[in-house]
């Protein structure tokens, strides 16, 4: 196997296992949304790390934990609606993203594979911070499951016991973040919440238990990378288009079999 093959593969499990995880706490919550616009601000991010000289993957983390911040904070101040404050932050961050990339980025700044992914450009920094945000997002879902999972199933009842709402929904929110910040090279970032909203979809057809869901949902996502990045290295395809296109079909699929039993 060819080694940029082999980083793309091991990358994308991690990356999977990544947004199957946190993807279902996005559908119980009703944050696609959300997770949108916080991919349309890693363009600045990028952006920002060229022009810091702090590099790709900080400069990722750092904006998209200040947008994902600045929302927190907006949303409790309910001038705005939820979807309005995020429809605003979405597109500013991506067309501010673009213009700062253009004045920084320079002429060989691969812009196709920032929008759509790039398995080419992956070395092997950037799987040892895959597997690092991996290790920090399943320790986080592991320590606060009980309670994440409370406060998406039953908000009120999870603030009568004395749940702190705005801390737990500024961690899910830095979640998202980081999971953007590395899956930018494999999905890009028009694509990034496909992953991460498709995969528990899938999932939640079949699943019984909001754990069988998130085991389901991963599998269901590592079967669609390894997919789309077959399609994309033999047919040479974009990577990002083509892992959407495994999701679509594993989607339409799981609409035809068998639903759980209730």
């Amino acid at each position: 196997m060819e080694d940029f093959i082999f980083r793309a593969v091991i990358a994308a499990i991690g990356i999977s296992i990544i947004a199957g995880s946190l993807g279902c706490f996005v559908i119980w919550k009703r944050m696609s949304y959300f997770s949108e616009s916080i991919s349309h601000s890693a363009l600045l991010g990028v952006a920002f790390g060229l022009a810091s000289g702090l590099g790709v993957h900080f400069g990722l983390i750092i904006i998209g934990a200040l947008f994902a911040a600045l929302i927190v904070v907006l949303q409790q101040r309910k001038f705005l609606s939820n979807d309005a404050i995020l429809g605003i932050f979405s597109h500013i961050a991506l067309s501010l993203g673009i213009v700062v990339l253009s004045i920084v980025g320079g002429a060989n700044t691969n812009y196709f594979g920032l929008l759509f992914g790039d398995i080419l450009s992956i070395t092997n920094t950037d799987i040892i911070w895959v597997y690092v945000v991996l290790f920090i997002i399943a320790s986080l879902l592991i320590i606060f499951w009980q309670r994440l999972l409370l406060l998406t199933l039953n908000e009120d009842l999870a603030v009568a016991q004395g749940l702190n709402q705005s801390f737990y929904r500024l961690l899910f929110m830095l979640m998202i973040a980081l999971a953007v910040s590395v899956s930018v090279q494999i999905v890009g970032v028009l694509l990034i919440t496909s992953l991460l909203i498709i995969p528990p979809a899938i999932a939640r057809v079949f699943a019984s238990t909001p754990v069988s869901m998130v085991f389901q949902s991963v599998a269901v996502s590592i079967l669609a990378v390894i997919i789309g990045l077959s399609l994309s290295m033999h047919y040479d395809l974009a990577t990002g288009p083509s892992i959407v296109i495994a999701l679509g079909g594993l989607f339409i699929l799981s609409q035809l079999l068998p639903r759980k039993l209730s």
